[in-house]
């Protein structure tokens, strides 16, 4: 069994002091380039991958959990189900055929991999839509049709345990400020409370968690053009974060377009060398607080008052882990995670080919 211990370090009690006085001093300053160098010069940044998908034309983030398997948000892959492909409902899993859905590693910044996925594994606690499922079981399994060569899968331990505040690193092909490019890119996230559902069937729902943590970047100095308040979401996310910035120097506080499913890891640094351990997967943002989970979408009381999303919203990160203590929020004493062993026996069913 692998057992993961994060001791806090000092930048990290660094970030967690702050992390009560000043959001801006914890946000790391960079270009666009330094978040492309900080991806591919960070560990693990190979396993990271591009999902997309030729004919429904949506685009999401994953990564390389075994050599033929990847593992991303079920949410994007919600869009299968109603394309009417092949789908076989397995009781605990719906395990669908798509027809054009390509993973894409990048394991440099001039070498681009493409293969092919032949099916997707849903948990059936996400699909039956109780309420708070979505967000704890946001989790879809891929299996590749050949094994990728080169690139070494990230390891899933059994347990973690981690002090409260640690800075955690997100590995995404993200584009809302570089429109209509799919950039690999590195992002932090500080400032992380928990979230357990007050209404739920599972008697295990207090040992369940979602990680709500904020994701800042920097945009980029030029203002485009106001969008039509009838423009698609992503334009509209993408002109508020860059006016924010560009009046208040500001970072943004949302998921950005193309997130969804990105790899986090805790960061530690130990005797001078960085260490990462995956923890979860980035499922999109939503309201801050522990109480409500909605998407607003009024663009239009957006759109009068842009600097509102960055007080109000948040990344969401769902992971395959459950936190093994009474849920407290945002305390300092060190948070002890469990695997949901039920991901381990999607992952490695579908590897082996006994779930099919």
């Amino acid at each position: 069994m692998q057992v993961v211990a994060c001791k806090i370090n000092s930048l990290a009690l660094f970030f967690g002091f702050l992390a009560n006085f000043s959001i801006m001093a914890m946000v790391p300053t960079g270009t666009v380039e330094q978040h492309v160098a900080l991806a591919y010069e960070s560990p693990h940044n190979e396993a990271a991958t591009l999902i997309f998908d030729k004919d429904l034309g949506f685009t999401q983030s994953g990564v390389l959990v075994r050599k033929n398997i990847v593992l991303t948000a079920a949410h994007g892959m919600q869009l299968l189900l109603n394309a009417k492909y092949p789908v076989k409902d397995l009781g605990a899993y719906v395990l669908i055929t798509p027809k054009a859905l390509y993973a894409t590693f990048s394991p440099n910044i001039h070498t681009k991999i493409t293969y092919k996925v032949e099916s997707v594994l849903l948990d059936s606690r996400y699909i039956r839509f109780e309420m708070g499922d979505q967000h704890k079981y946001d989790i879809a399994i891929l299996r590749l049709s050949k094994s990728v060569d080169g690139i070494d899968p990230i390891d899933i331990a059994d347990e973690l345990t981690f002090e409260a505040d640690i800075p955690m690193l997100v590995h995404t092909w993200g584009n809302s400020d570089m429109p209509s490019k799919h950039i690999k890119r590195g992002f932090y996230l500080y400032e992380w409370s928990l979230y357990f559902p007050n209404r739920d069937e599972d008697p295990l729902a207090n040992y369940r968690t979602v990680m709500l943590s904020s994701l800042f970047f920097e945009p980029a100095d030029v203002l485009p053009q106001k969008p039509d308040i009838n423009a698609a979401e992503s334009v509209q996310r993408r002109y508020f974060a860059l006016k924010s910035w560009s009046r208040f120097k500001r970072p943004y506080g949302l998921a950005l377009p193309g997130t969804s499913g990105a790899p986090v890891y805790i960061e530690m640094n130990s005797m001078g060398r960085c260490c990462l351990h995956f923890f979860g997967l980035i499922m999109g943002y939503a309201d801050l607080g522990e109480e409500v989970l909605l998407l607003s979408k009024d663009s239009e009381a957006l759109a009068r008052n842009p600097h509102k999303a960055y007080n109000k919203y948040q990344t969401i990160i769902t992971t395959p882990f459950r936190l093994d203590m009474r849920p407290t929020v945002n305390n300092s004493q060190p948070k002890h995670f469990m695997v949901d062993k039920r991901y381990l026996q999607m992952i490695d069913g579908l590897a082996s080919g006994s779930i099919h």
